[in-house]
């Protein structure tokens, strides 16, 4: 009989069993498991680390904006920072919520013309919007007080059990410069006033900081944002001519009477996404000890006892872009002393953080 020439092959080579390729298969997905769970570990790290970087980014190149234009209040205005001070960086008062002295008769607000006080001994004249007091809900507030309710002042808009507040500063500008709204305001100039050429001081910017949502079909998502007027207190021959009509500048300068602010209280403009929470404490010094005080509290002080303003201390809740946190994060939160609780129904897997600051004011007597 004749030998297969294909025996020995067939004695020699040989698979894998069916128990031989289960285990590959099984560590196989062993492998792939881990791996998949060391990129789920480094996408959510990444995903933390992004949104960390954006809060840090708001706190870095945002939240300066306050601070730059706090260190601009009352420059070129009032000597010091009070309740009673005609042209008050920081404006705690208008005709509308003057305070009263012992006798029960009405002291300067923040809203009157401060050059009318060397010439006038009458009452300074008011400033208004168009023919109206301005309103109490467009002044500096703290979530103690109550919020208005017209379209576009402050509401005390927040994600929190506190409500918001406001700041609402004002200076004259220190030379042409734009306000934080993007609008031009002029610096000192000259114009005609009793028919002799006078070098006149820079318009007032008034500015306010608060808390809205940019949607409202979104309440939560909230935003800081900073509206921004503008008014003159000169009485001049053309007012035409303050606004330098042959260098064709914006109408935002242009003025046809003083003692009227322009372009104030409407919605502002956006300067910082994803805030739950903001508000503000005055500061005052008594003695060698910083004490802070809410509006509500300062403002019910006795008149005589209210001392100068020297600083603004402001806090604020941040959040992140997009939720990052596999579990859910701390819901209750202290800014500026006071404990806050995220209201119901807010996703908790966002990243937050809480910024405070302090800012001194320069433009001030505190004697």
């Amino acid at each position: 009989m004749r030998a297969s020439p294909f025996r020995d092959c067939d004695i020699h080579q040989r698979g894998f069993t069916l128990i031989e390729l289960m285990i590959s298969l099984f560590l196989g997905l062993l492998v792939s498991a881990a791996a998949v769970q060391v990129y789920m570990i480094n996408a959510k790290t990444a995903g933390i680390q992004v949104s960390a970087s954006e809060l840090v980014e708001d706190a870095t190149f945002n939240l300066p904006t306050i601070e730059r234009k706090v260190r601009l209040a009352n420059l070129g205005l009032a000597d010091k920072v009070a309740a009673d001070q005609p042209g008050s960086g920081i404006v705690l008062t208008s005709a509308t919520n003057a305070l009263e002295n012992d006798d029960g008769d009405k002291e300067l607000d923040n809203f009157r013309n401060p050059k009318d006080l060397d010439s006038d001994t009458s009452l300074p004249k008011n400033i208004t919007i168009g023919t109206d007091p301005i309103q109490v809900a467009l002044l500096t507030r703290t979530g103690d007080q109550t919020a208005g309710t017209k379209t576009n002042e402050w509401k005390g808009a927040s994600n929190t059990s506190s409500q918001s507040g406001q700041l609402t500063i004002q200076y004259r500008a220190p030379q042409d410069m734009y306000d934080c709204e993007g609008n031009l305001a002029l610096g000192p100039r000259q114009v005609t006033i009793g028919g002799v050429k006078e070098i006149i001081d820079g318009q007032i910017i008034v500015e306010r900081f608060y808390l809205r949502a940019p949607d409202a079909s979104k309440p939560t998502e909230l935003s800081l944002y900073c509206d921004a007027g503008k008014y003159i207190t000169e009485i001049m021959d053309d007012y035409t001519e303050q606004s330098k009509p042959a260098e064709d500048l914006p109408t935002s300068v242009d003025f046809t009477t003083n003692n009227v602010v322009k372009d104030f209280g409407d919605a502002g403009q956006e300067i910082m996404t994803n805030v739950d929470y903001f508000d503000i404490l005055l500061s005052t010094r008594e003695g060698n000890q910083l004490q802070y005080y809410t509006v509500k509290d300062y403002l019910d002080l006795d008149f005589d006892k209210q001392p100068p303003i020297v600083g603004i201390k402001y806090g604020l809740i941040l959040r992140s872009d997009n939720a990052a946190l596999n579990e859910e994060g701390p819901s209750e939160f202290s800014v500026l002393g006071k404990s806050s609780t995220l209201n119901d129904g807010l996703s908790k897997k966002y990243l937050r953080t809480v910024v405070e600051s302090y800012v001194t004011l320069r433009n001030i007597s505190d004697e």
